[in-house]
């Protein structure tokens, strides 16, 4: 997909492209362009790919999105606005490439039931299954059990045996191993296409344990506990920094709203998933280690109707590491939203925050400035919109960034011991205070 450069230009009601890939309901055809605008609806895009493709009018279609991080299609509702969905996108997914691993937009047709078509997923879950029981009964061989999907299982259990079977099973890219009810996860730091409808679909109210482990099983098993028992269920992600913990956050919420709302993507789950870049740029930083860590603790509460509905839902950060903002560790950067801001804003909010270069904030200009790899325009512009789809009004937003300018000035102020008194001292650089009390909108 295209999308029009220019700094603000992204936020104003300007034509972007949009590639829709048809898939078999289109034979020839790879994807078709169709121009949108951001708030143009999918009901809209998919007239117009109706009438381009000269498709049968008397089928319903859908559009799904395809995310990078997984593969995992997502519907969206008729009233969704695809455009606003693929300007939260990473950068690199914004790129004009044709890898099968890039975010894009699929057409799918709709079952007269409401289900989704997938072509041979049906048969597909029928064979695998068959498959199961004939080697369960010994009508086929077992397959030879070079490593243990439960470490419970394993015949001699110490630290190198457990390490060995991680290790054996990670080689073969079986990145999930069981300990009983406790998932391990181990990051692949690659694209693996296991989180496709397709496994949505097998790991549907089975008993964990029954299939390959898998972190849709853990989301399964607590959505149908809560349903059946009628009681709250809790599932603690936890690892160190780069383990994957957000990746599998958001794999949790996307399974637990497609059970939920089978298969499209709610109101709650967008606002969760939306929250995403808000919560990245003020929480996370790069550290020596991983260059977007989360400094802050998450807690996710998804409310349900007795039916299974999602109802709401409630995000709370703990544990935020405050002492970032004032000082940080060699090879270490403060918060992501203060390099967005200084890289984004539009000239009008350049001379309205006084703004100045990383390097001339001592906040910022104790180690290092950039990362490999980013865009913080485009960074900022995410920011942005993800903000606008949570809620936040403009003026909010404004009061907010003029906020974080007040805090970088703040520690531009240098202080000197006064001459004739021992607990008392005196400005440096008075100048900087009319900027400070400007921000944040108090007298001087």
């Amino acid at each position: 997909m295209n999308v029009s450069d220019g700094g603000r230009r992204r936020f104003e009601d300007n034509e972007h492209t949009l590639r829709i890939y048809p898939g078999t309901i289109s034979e020839g055809t790879i994807y078709c362009p169709i121009p949108a605008r951001k708030n143009s609806t999918a009901a809209e895009v998919i007239d117009s790919l109706i009438n381009r493709l000269h498709l049968d009018k008397t089928k319903c279609y859908v559009l799904a999105e395809v995310k990078e991080f997984g593969g995992e299609e997502w519907i969206l509702n008729p009233t969704d606005c695809p455009v606003q969905r693929m300007m939260l996108w990473p950068r690199m997914a914004l790129e004009n490439r044709l890898s099968g691993e890039d975010y894009r937009f699929l057409l799918r047709e709709k079952n007269l039931d409401g289900s989704i078509h997938y072509g041979s997923l049906q048969s597909w879950l029928r064979i695998t299954e068959e498959r199961r029981r004939m080697m369960e009964r010994g009508f086929l061989p077992q397959p030879q059990q070079k490593d243990f999907d439960d470490l419970c299982s394993l015949p001699d259990l110490n630290e190198k045996t457990l390490l060995e079977n991680l290790r054996n099973r990670f080689k073969h890219e079986k990145i999930y191993t069981y300990v009983g009810s406790i998932l391990i996860a181990i990051n692949p730091f690659k694209f693996l296409p296991i989180y496709n409808p397709k496994y949505v679909k097998m790991y549907d109210n089975h008993q964990l344990g029954k299939l390959e482990p898998h972190i849709y099983a853990v989301a399964d098993v607590a959505y149908h506990a809560m349903l059946q028992r009628k009681k709250n269920q809790c599932i603690v992600i936890s690892g160190e920094s780069g383990s994957g913990k957000t990746q599998s956050t958001n794999f949790l919420i996307h399974h637990l709203t497609a059970l939920s709302q089978k298969g499209f993507a709610s109101g709650v789950e967008q606002i969760i998933l939306g929250a995403g870049p808000v919560l990245e740029a003020f929480g996370n930083a790069k550290t020596a280690h991983n260059n977007n860590s989360s400094r802050f603790g998450k807690f996710i509460q998804v409310n349900y109707q007795e039916t299974g509905t999602v109802l709401g839902a409630y995000v709370e950060k703990y544990l935020l590491e405050k002492s970032r903002l004032v000082y940080q560790e060699h090879n270490e950067r403060n918060y992501h939203v203060f390099y967005y801001l200084l890289a984004g804003a539009s000239e009008e909010e350049r001379l309205a925050f006084h703004l100045k270069e990383p390097e001339e904030y001592h906040y910022l200009n104790q180690d290092c400035f950039t990362v490999e790899g980013e865009d913080l325009r485009h960074d900022f512009e995410r920011l942005q919109l993800a903000m606008e789809m949570v809620g936040f009004l403009p003026k909010t937003r404004r009061q907010i960034f003029s906020l974080l300018l007040a805090i970088l000035h703040l520690g531009n102020i240098s202080y000197k011991k006064k001459t004739y008194r021992d607990d008392s001292i005196d400005i440096c650089n008075p100048e900087v205070l009319p900027i400070v009390s400007e921000l944040l909108e108090v007298t001087h």
